[in-house]
């Protein structure tokens, strides 16, 4: 079966590799397709994530300085232990499953979190049905879909509120229209890149703005009788786009920052709206939600309802398709020209 590896940093190449042993608690998938993350992905196709010089220390969580062998090292395959980072987006057909296993069957189309490779073997548990309704192409989206879930939740939209989404990419898409269902009277979008600011006007946003072309904190004031957003959401990653998401953001207002930003930011200015208008910033990812409500809302319930959205969802203008042989040219083109793209998708 194929899969990948990655020799270096922006190095990364399909290689052959003998099939996954299967256990009794485990299930076999054949892979229909898999989404490449334009965040999380890069950071580590880069050679950016922490882990490389680092390790989160259990107990503190706190990221401190690793011996060697406690660090990521070259060469990194797909099918190493413990290596989630080569893919968490795979939709596939099980072909096989462990005598243990009770709630899945041969045939069933499962989504998962695993690595861009022909075959997977993982735990039941870590499957989760795709209703027959729900296209495989559509299951890809489920992980980004959780994590822009746990960043709408995060964020405790009201209805009437005017949300900004800085970063239009995928996460960006989704939490558009998440916005839209959870009430917001305005959803004004973000990012450099045009194709991405079309696709979001056709997935429900207002107006979209280039922050190259214009002081988007002005133009937001403008619309809003000076007050400023009362939500934003920084899904971009970028430092520039946090400091603007401050600027942007009404006076006493929370940012919610649903990006990995990677390394000091340099470009974050906390002498100026930051400090004057008394703005916070709320980190946000798909580990955990607000611990005021996650008494009720579990990670299976979660997903439940991240289920029922994806039926909602527009996403025919997301996708760019590409053969898993053509995977590494897939990297190179969201690395050097994302403006090409918005989800690669996989086809094996």
């Amino acid at each position: 079966m194929k899969a990948i590896m990655y020799e270096g940093p922006r190095q990364l190449k399909v290689i052959e590799m003998p099939r996954l042993p299967l256990k009794e608690n485990q299930i076999r998938l054949k892979t229909i397709c898999s989404g490449v993350s334009h965040g999380t992905e890069m950071n580590v196709y880069r050679g950016l994530a922490p882990f490389f010089r680092k390790k989160q220390d259990p107990a503190t969580r706190l990221f401190l300085e690793a011996e060697r062998d406690e660090t990521w090292e070259y060469p990194i395959r797909s099918f190493d232990p413990g290596v989630w980072y080569m893919g968490y987006a795979s939709v596939g057909e099980v072909t096989e499953i462990g005598n243990r296993v009770k709630g899945i069957q041969i045939g069933d189309v499962v989504a998962c979190s695993a690595p861009h490779q022909e075959e997977n073997v993982i735990h039941e548990e870590d499957a989760v049905v795709l209703p027959k309704d729900i296209p495989p192409e559509k299951g890809i989206l489920l992980t980004n879909l959780i994590t822009a879930y746990n960043g709408i939740m995060d964020t405790h939209i009201n209805l009437g509120d005017v949300v900004v989404i800085s970063g239009l990419g995928v996460l960006g898409q989704l939490l558009v229209q998440m916005a839209r269902m959870s009430g917001a009277h305005k959803v004004y979008g973000i990012d450099m890149i045009e194709k991405r600011r079309a696709a979001a006007l056709e997935n429900g946003c207002d107006e979209v703005f280039d922050p190259s072309a214009s002081d988007v904190a002005l133009e937001i004031r403008r619309r809003t009788g000076c007050r400023g957003a009362d939500k934003v959401i920084e899904a971009s990653g970028n430092g520039k786009a946090l400091n603007e998401a401050i600027r942007i953001a009404a006076p006493e207002t929370t940012v919610t920052a649903l990006a990995w930003y990677q390394g000091a930011l340099a470009d974050v200015n906390l002498s100026e709206e930051f400090h004057h208008n008394r703005i916070g910033i709320k980190q946000s990812q798909t580990g955990a939600v607000d611990p005021s409500f996650s008494n009720l809302w579990n990670y299976g319930r979660r997903v439940e309802t991240c289920i029922e959205i994806l039926r909602h969802l527009k996403t025919d203008n997301l996708m760019d398709r590409f053969v898993y042989e053509d995977i590494a040219k897939a990297y190179r083109i969201i690395d050097k020209e994302p403006g090409q793209v918005i989800q690669v998708m996989l086809t094996y």
